[in-house]
């Protein structure tokens, strides 16, 4: 295969890329169009592939084997090794983003990734191998488009035809990556995940091959150069500056790849190199441009696994110099021990691609031993002990270690008596008390259970997930894939038990989501939203014979919270942090109980506090397995601080409430 002479302003302009990156992934406000050097990235990477594919495939001797050789040896090591590092610590930290993460490995991440304007996309520690994923899309089937357009050129216009179809390709993927991309930036549907089409992105990468198979002899004049140069510098700086992620990619990503194209193709060393070139050639901009890879794979990683430790995305300047340093090191030490051995290594196609193909099948399956299989509902046989993940819609540890007999079950038709021999928790007693609501009321099952055995009552415990009381109806705000038609009809059965029982019980205890449901302040959107109605007058009736009981809501917090081994054993805690307004419910529901009469509040503030107070880790553990569930120790721990907090009996004062009426 053909070699090109290298370029000192190649390595200077992947340089510009890189670092504009890191400025946008750093602080957006520093360089709020940096992103674009993605774009740059990819122009410069078609153009040189382009052109040894080009050279090789006119002279002859292009071998496809070859070709893909160099491609694994080039991208796979340094990948391989920081997607390692990071599905590591995912495992220990977030299990729920390894689900997606087999997809890294298969070149297919792009189509798994996020909304890319969501919060949690700043803490998705793989996000960055979007841009790798479409890259080996592309150069899976570029030179078989290639060479069949050189074929195709030399039977239509003759064997030493020169133009036509080659360069026509590369323009109509462009026109229609582009025009594709248009569409979708501008459709309410696909805009959230328009940015990591692969259409619209191999359209920059043609811009690239475009200008590698422009004609290079005699190449353009120094004025030329000089003037081209400066334009693409312009159009870059101006992408920089003016860009904003929203509506891109569409036309708007013509600017930077255009601008890069100009500047790649104004080289010209015998009518003398352009200033723009010869300045991109220094010294300090080649030797970041060397390691342009490696600070690419490694400032994700490090910037999102700092941000989601510490619970937020504008990290102090102290942190960003210690992320700054460390990306550095990690990128040096990668280029020099990991990328360059590699490269030059001598096994061919026999050796490199069944190592790549044997290693991409090894971490795929290690990947689907951590996080199961969740279409057949297969469970996690790697890690499952600790590692948060979803099977069938449901993380693995939500209801581990709770008391919740009669969660989201059907009750329709069966009667009182044995709805309270099912659901009975407590006490070894007959049910005295009806405790319903959503998850959050099984969540809490452990400490209801603990109180009733300490002051002897027994609950029936009758929840459906998402299913309100307050509301009296599943809750408006609960996300469309909870809203099945089965959990609908169970919370109209378990409503419709309240109405006709509600009488034969002492009490009725409720706990639901509040923090999630009401208040003024949607923690799905993360936007201000008006609060839910409460049923006022259901509620108000219901309460005129038999008291009503609403416990204080679990906290909000930002992340799925799980137990880690490896950060255990170095004795650093790991925890969450409140989301923003995620407390808002509890204070509207206590108003909305106190205009009741024969409602109350219960409020769990003070134990709550004492048991998150160290980021919801509690004695070493997690007391949360997810943004906003109580696992089962955090139920017990509950409890625990709840009865050493509050001397009297509770069911009794309960009780008396209910005969002083």
């Amino acid at each position: 295969m053909n070699k090109l002479t290298r370029r000192p302003d190649i390595d200077g302009l992947r340089a510009v890329a890189i670092l504009s990156v890191m400025a946008f992934h750093f602080n957006p406000r520093w360089l709020p169009g940096g992103f674009a050097g993605v774009d740059i990235f990819f122009v410069i990477s078609a153009y040189l592939i382009t052109g040894i594919i080009h050279a090789s495939l006119l002279d002859g001797n292009f071998s496809y084997r070859a070709f893909y050789v160099r491609r694994i040896k080039r991208i796979f090591p340094a990948s391989i090794l920081v997607f390692g590092v990071t599905a590591f610590l995912a495992s220990q930290l977030n299990g729920l983003l390894l689900p997606d993460a087999k997809y890294v490995l298969l070149f297919l991440f792009n189509y798994h990734t996020s909304n890319y304007f969501t919060q949690n996309s700043q803490t998705n520690f793989f996000l960055h191998y979007w841009s790798l994923s479409i890259e080996e899309q592309f150069y899976f089937i570029w030179p078989l488009l290639l060479g069949f357009a050189l074929w195709a050129n030399a039977r239509l216009f003759g064997p030493n035809a020169r133009r036509g179809l080659p360069r026509v390709l590369p323009l109509a993927i462009a026109v229609i990556g582009f025009a594709l991309g248009e569409f979708w930036v501008h459709d309410p549907v696909a805009a959230g995940t328009a940015y990591f089409y692969s259409m619209p992105r191999f359209g920059e990468l043609a811009i690239g091959a475009f200008a590698a198979l422009l004609p290079r002899s005699p190449g353009p004049s120094r004025l030329t150069g000089n003037l081209l140069s400066a334009a693409g510098a312009l159009a870059i700086a101006l992408a920089f500056v003016l860009l904003s992620e929203k509506g891109y990619p569409g036309v708007r990503a013509l600017v930077p790849c255009v601008g890069a194209a100009l500047i790649l193709y104004c080289w010209n060393p015998t009518g003398g190199v352009a200033v723009v070139n010869r300045v991109l050639g220094s010294r300090p901009l080649v030797l970041i441009g060397l390691i342009s890879y490696s600070l690419y794979l490694w400032h994700w990683p490090v910037l999102s696994i700092m941000r989601f430790w510490l619970g937020q995305n504008a990290l102090p300047a102290s942190y960003m110099a210690i992320a700054l340093a460390l990306i550095f090191l990690l990128s040096i030490g990668t280029y020099r021990f990991i990328e360059q051995p590699f490269i030059r290594s001598k096994p061919g196609f026999k050796v490199v691609f069944p190592a790549f193909v044997s290693t991409t099948l090894a971490g795929v399956v290690v990947i689907l031993m951590m996080t199961g299989v969740e279409n057949y509902n297969i469970p996690p046989m790697l890690g499952g002990e600790f590692t948060n993940v979803t099977i069938d819609g449901q993380n693995t540890h939500l209801t581990s270690g709770w008391i919740d007999p009669c969660f989201d079950k059907t009750f329709r038709g069966a009667t009182k008596d044995l709805i309270d021999k099912t659901c009975a928790i407590g006490a070894a007693k007959p049910p005295s008390i009806l405790l319903v609501g959503d998850s959050h009321g099984a969540a809490i099952g452990a400490f209801m259970d603990r109180l009733g055995r300490r002051e002897g009552f027994a609950l029936t415990s009758y929840e459906v997930g998402a299913c309100q009381i307050a509301e009296w109806g599943l809750a408006a705000r609960a996300p469309g894939v909870v809203r099945t038609p089965e959990r609908i009809q169970n919370c109209e059965d378990m409503l419709a038990y309240i109405k006709a029982n509600h009488q034969k019980y002492q009490a009725i205890f409720v706990v639901n989501a509040f923090n999630l449901f009401a208040g003024d302040y949607n923690v799905f959107s993360h936007a201000p939203e008006a609060a839910p109605g409460v049923r006022i007058d259901i509620l108000r009736e219901i309460a005129k014979t038999t008291p009503i009981y609403f416990f204080y809501d679990s906290p909000v917090i930002d992340r799925s919270i799980q137990y880690s081994p490896f950060f255990a054993w170095l004795n650093v805690p790991t925890g969450g942090y409140p989301v923003k307004d995620g407390d808002q419910g509890n204070p509207l529901i206590a108003r909305a109980v106190a205009s009741i009469p024969g409602a109350h509040w219960v409020d769990l503030g003070d134990s709550y506090r004492a048991l998150t107070k160290d980021h919801f880790v509690y004695k070493g553990y997690p007391v949360y397995v997810d943004s906003n569930h109580l696992n089962g120790y955090g139920s017990r721990s509950l409890a625990d601080i709840f009865m050493q907090s509050d001397g009297a009996c509770f069911i009794c004062r309960v009780l008396s409430a209910q005969a002083s009426r």
